[in-house]
């Protein structure tokens, strides 16, 4: 199948509002289209008839004024009940023709009839039953246009589809009382990735690597260390620094250690120290307080510490070594930050919930490791945690640096789209949720 993109009425870089390169388009069911636009047409606020182009600048144009008219018969929008998260759209010429000069110099105007011709789009239909316009396709073989000009054809679909767009402010403005939508994909890249990943990036990697925590202090075996850093290929000393990674939720982050070393002048101890790092950002769809489902992120992290102690004791005269014992010791901490977008007073804001548990701490010995307790002879909890709470990823630096920024700015743009829609006339957002799709979609009303 051969396709063609064609926006309709589309908000986005070339508007006059504030948001920039958001694709945040308008839908409304396939009924109330017909008949706002039948009702425009005839009070004369929706042309019977397309014009675009100019033969004096680009030498083609179609439509103009007598024969050349390019009058359109009403819109029809089909459902196919095989297909029902599809609508069909048709634009059918009933006179007119495409103008252009002949191939000598601009002395004689040539035309093309196309009385007849149609235009097939395809819409996808959301679960209000609501058209989704902001990406409808054009499809060329289901066209009818009867012509074997390849540049009159691919100038026709441009036509019609500017055409539509120059209406725009018109229909919105019958039709703004409906519903807009806004795609995951252009949220996510144009707000949450900016704002929240490449932020939490930053922060991270200003965080002291912990592969280079023994440095100086300890012997260091390689063949038994690991140094697992999601999104590159690292070892224990190129220093990369490990990457969100994109899936089909969100992102995650991980960083993993495993150092195997030996303190100075104390080979009687093998010693493993182990930290792994996490964090996972995830944009879905959770109920909110009155059980509709809300455009939800939930950014969470997890930090697990693992220390291992082994000792030896070395026999005097055979200058061996005996295995005596072994202690460890392991301490988990994690936080989670939910952020919701929901409407309140006619204005779209972000509700947020922070839950923090406390260290969750496990330790052991075996053999002959004389000890009264091993988990604060190989960690020391308290310090960990205050190092997980105040660091530069921490969930405080998230709640006011990322947090609140994010909040900030989507308020703004859900207004700027509610102007957009309908320049002028003070929309406000009645309600707010996201579909099976996961796209957001936004009904304002006055």
């Amino acid at each position: 199948m051969v396709t063609t993109k064609a926006v309709f009425f589309e908000i986005g870089s070339e508007t006059t509002t504030s948001v920039q390169q958001l694709s945040a388009s308008w839908y409304t069911s396939g009924k109330l289209l017909e008949s706002t636009i039948d009702a425009m047409r005839a009070a004369g606020e929706f042309p019977n008839d397309i014009r675009y182009g100019s033969m004096e600048v680009g030498s083609l144009a179609l439509g103009g004024d007598g024969e050349d008219k390019a009058q359109l018969r009403p819109i029809e929008i089909r459902y196919d009940s095989a297909a029902p998260s599809t609508a069909h759209l048709t634009l059918t010429l009933s006179s007119g023709s495409l103008r252009f000069y002949n191939a000598y110099g601009r002395k004689d105007i040539l035309r093309q009839p196309v009385s007849g011709w149609r235009l097939e789009f395809t819409a996808a239909v959301n679960e209000y039953g609501g058209l989704a316009l902001h990406a409808a396709l054009c499809d060329v073989e289901k066209s009818h246009l009867p012509c074997d000009n390849g540049p009159l054809k691919e100038f026709f679909i441009t036509a019609v589809g500017h055409w539509l767009r120059s209406l725009a402010p018109a229909v919105l403005n019958k039709t703004a009382m409906r519903r807009a939508v806004i795609g995951r994909e252009s949220f996510m890249r144009q707000y949450i990735y900016p704002m929240v990943i490449e932020k939490l990036q930053r922060r991270l990697n200003s965080l002291p690597d912990y592969v280079a925590s023994r440095d100086g202090v300890a012997q260091v075996n390689p063949a038994e260390s690991q140094n697992e850093k999601s999104g590159v290929e690292a070892t224990l000393s190129n220093g990369e620094r490990a990457r969100f990674i994109r899936n089909s939720n969100g992102w995650t982050y991980r960083d993993h250690v495993l150092l195997n070393w030996q303190e100075a002048n104390r080979t009687l101890h093998d010693r493993e120290s182990e930290q792994d790092l996490q964090y996972m950002v995830t944009m879905g769809r959770q109920s909110g307080p009155d059980g509709v489902p809300r455009p939800t992120l939930d950014i969470s992290s997890v930090l697990g510490r693992y220390e291992w102690d082994s000792v030896k004791q070395e026999l005097p005269l055979s200058r061996q070594r005996s295995y005596m014992g072994k202690a460890w010791a392991r301490a988990t901490l994690q936080w989670s930050l939910r952020l919701q977008w929901q409407v309140a007073n006619g204005r779209v804001e972000v509700a947020s919930l922070a839950r923090k548990g406390m260290p969750a701490t496990d330790a052991g010995t075996t053999g002959i490791y004389v000890v009264s307790d091993p988990l604060p002879h190989l960690l020391n909890v308290q310090r960990i945690n205050l190092w997980w709470e105040g660091n530069a990823a921490s969930l405080s630096a998230v709640q006011q640096d990322i947090a609140g920024s994010l909040a900030t700015a989507t308020s703004e743009m859900f207004a700027a789209v509610a102007e957009g829609l309908a320049p002028g006339r003070k929309l406000g957002c009645r309600d707010l949720r996201i579909n099976e799709s996961g796209d957001i979609e936004i009904e304002f009303g006055e």
